[in-house]
């Protein structure tokens, strides 16, 4: 804040009485038997007073505070209201900025473009509301999220008013590095038991081929953890780049540190999702900071390569893959991926249903009930979330909820390469082409995580306020716009027709025919009857005599849901006739090999309910692989052709013009 920031004797006056109020607040709500608050309620609404007169420090603390996740973790043990506190702060800060003539003149249209863009999302999930199956509970999660709306578009602001952005950066990484320090030593030193106040938790997330303990810092869940990660690696990348630009070497080695020390970081989150998507930010970033940065990614090829072979990185996303290929075993894979599935698949199911409007934010936990057994998988423990951003949408607030988040999106995403477009060789390039990574790259992760620390990722957002264009927008800035997304939406099509044309020669039309069948005990209902008739307690009574009664000869796979207690036959044949005879055949053969190996006094085989057919597409998983691959090398080399010719183009127009007579032109200013 540029203006004066003294306290004048009315101010002094104004802070003693709102202390007051302050500590009869706090009389109020805690009663007199907390001593402590009482005290330290008029001593921090003073503090609170006193900073908000200095933006940069106020926004960095709320940001700090965020990213930290300070107010889940000291509000449950102390009782104080950090959140709250950090909204007031926020507010204030912004009042005594507004002040500043200054700070006023830094406002301009693209903070009503910003707040446009979140006031239309937060309509379409009040129109969700309005039809939710439960309407208090979407009501509730209604006012938590126009609640942070509001706390984003006040550090927009605050980032807007300051014009520090490198600084609101550096406190995103500073925290994180701190934070992925402490994990580390807890590791190393500890072998995790020290937690450091609950900033270094070991989650309990369940998984296959974990090889360290997975730490998931201040968040219960490493995965959310590793989304925020993903957020600041680009971010520490900018800065490091910025310092060696300005010939600072200390400054470089501490960013480097904190490289380094995010890197460790999403490691010892054991998160899949985490490790792919830090690979997509990278990518993301280098494409859009330039092309004097760009040729260092060469460098970083044989890196990436050999991320592969540490243990822990390369082999489970191998896993995951093989996981994802076989998930009806659900005998030798990943639990969690089970549940996953499973989770994706209830609220895919609910957008079926209701595909306008959903079933109304927030609902979906209550309707696990009602669709967790009409799924293909069955995991052991339903999750209560979907663990997909676009599904939970979709779910919950249908075709409109996906609009207004796609709109927020875009919308962010195209005001941060305004920016970029405007002023390609400003200083500030490399972190706003951060700030788009983080964007893309906390996307992507939420491919496999449902919304959840909407505040932390809104930091993110309002960065992007410091990068927004001159306004008014020049006309050559939103020209080279439509122009690039022309570009790259034609050279998508091009792609996606490429992948389908490949696909489609490489895939064949089958059916795939599922039979459940399960035991049934032989002889009288008695005590004996009630102990076999129970095959899902045992869970690995229904694998054994999958793999017992499978025909290795057969097409048809025998799979176990122990889950469900029945075994599915399942198989693929070019009609339903066929189908149908295979399945046939092979209960029969199932069912002659369960007599030959217990007799005819222990168990039957009965079907339970008809078979089910369906018709599909079938291709291997490297067919598919192939055909994403075909897909984005098409549309890569459709973008890289487009702008040669552009670039042609434009060289050639004014050598072909030559002989007109010159005439004055206006050319919009460029932005400095």
């Amino acid at each position: 804040m540029t203006g004066d920031t003294r306290v004048g004797q009315a101010e002094a006056a104004g802070l003693a009485v709102a202390v007051g109020f302050v500590a009869l607040g706090a009389l109020f709500v805690f009663g007199t038997g907390s001593t402590l608050l009482l005290i330290g309620a008029p001593i921090g609404a003073l503090a609170i007073l006193l900073v908000a007169r200095y933006p940069l420090v106020a926004v960095s603390i709320m940001v700090a505070i965020e990213f930290s996740n300070l107010s889940a973790l000291l509000a449950p043990r102390t009782g104080l209201p950090v959140f709250p506190a950090s909204l007031l702060l926020g507010l204030l800060a912004v009042g005594f900025a507004l002040r500043d003539p200054v700070c006023r003149s830094r406002i301009n249209g693209w903070t009503a473009v910003c707040a446009g863009l979140l006031t239309v999302y937060l309509a379409t999930q009040a129109i969700a509301t309005i039809g939710s199956i439960d309407t208090a509970e979407s009501s509730a999660n209604m006012q938590r999220q126009t609640i942070d709306c509001v706390f984003v578009m006040l550090v927009l602001i605050l980032v807007q008013v300051t014009a520090r952005p490198w600084t609101i950066a550096a406190v995103i990484v500073v925290t994180l590095a701190s934070i992925c320090a402490l994990t580390i030593i807890s590791w190393v030193v500890f072998g995790g038991a020290a937690t450091f106040g609950g900033l270094s938790t070991v989650t309990t997330a369940s998984g296959e081929l974990v090889t360290t303990a997975r730490y998931g810092g201040p968040l219960p869940d490493s995965n959310f953890w590793g989304r925020h990660l993903v957020m600041g690696l680009p971010m520490a990348a900018a800065l490091l780049t910025h310092a060696l630009r300005s010939a600072r070497r200390g400054a470089a080695a501490i960013w480097v540190l904190a490289l380094i020390l995010l890197l460790a970081g999403i490691y010892l989150t054991q998160s899949r999702g985490t490790f792919l998507a830090a690979g997509v930010v990278i990518v993301v970033w280098f494409a859009a900071v330039g092309r004097g940065v760009r040729r260092w990614a060469l460098m970083l090829i044989p890196f990436g390569a050999a991320t592969f072979a540490v243990p822990g990185v390369g082999n489970r996303i191998l896993a995951v893959f093989e996981d994802f290929t076989e998930t009806e075993t659900q005998v030798n894979v990943d639990p969690s991926v089970v549940q996953r599935v499973s989770a994706q698949e209830q609220a895919w199911l609910m957008f079926d249903e209701r595909p306008l409007f959903g079933f109304g934010p927030a609902t979906y936990p209550g309707q696990v009930i009602n669709f967790a057994d009409r799924t293909e998988f069955s995991p052991l423990d339903p999750t209560n979330a979907p663990h997909n951003l676009y599904a939970e949408f979709a779910a919950e607030s249908g075709y409109l909820g996906l609009f207004g988040w796609a709109l927020v999106m875009l919308g962010f995403l195209t005001v941060v390469i305004l920016g970029i477009i405007a002023n390609p060789l400003g200083r500030e390039r490399v972190l706003a082409a951060a700030v788009c990574a983080a964007l893309v790259g906390w996307s992507v992760a939420s491919i496999g995580l449902h919304m959840a620390y909407f505040r932390t990722f809104g930091v993110a957002l309002a960065l992007v306020g410091g990068f927004a264009a001159a306004w008014p927008v020049s006309a050559d800035a939103v020209r080279t716009l439509v122009r690039g997304a022309a570009v790259w939406a034609a050279a998508a099509v091009l792609g996606g027709a490429a992948a389908w044309m490949f696909l489609s020669a490489n895939s064949t039309t089958v059916v795939t025919a599922r039979q459940s069948v399960t035991l049934v005990p032989a002889g009288p209902i008695d005590g004996w009857y009630a102990y076999a008739l129970d095959v899902r307690s045992r869970g690995s009574l229904l694998p054994t005599f999958a793999y017992l009664l499978e025909d290795p000869d057969s097409p048809v796979d025998i799979n176990a849901d122990p889950v469900r207690g029945v075994l599915i036959l399942k198989t693929t044949a070019a009609d339903v006739e066929q189908a149908h005879d295979d399945i046939q055949i092979a209960a029969a053969h199932a069912e002659a090999t369960l007599y030959s190996a217990i007799g005819y006094q222990q168990y039957s085989l009965r079907a339970v309910g008809g078979m089910r057919a369906v018709t599909e597409q079938q291709r291997s998983p490297l067919t598919t692989l192939l055909g994403a691959g075909i897909g984005v090398a098409v549309t890569l080399i459709s973008v890289a052709g487009m702008h040669r010719i552009g670039k042609r183009r434009r060289i050639t127009g004014p050598d072909e013009r030559r002989d007109v007579p010159e005439e004055a032109v206006s050319v919009p200013a460029t932005n400095p």
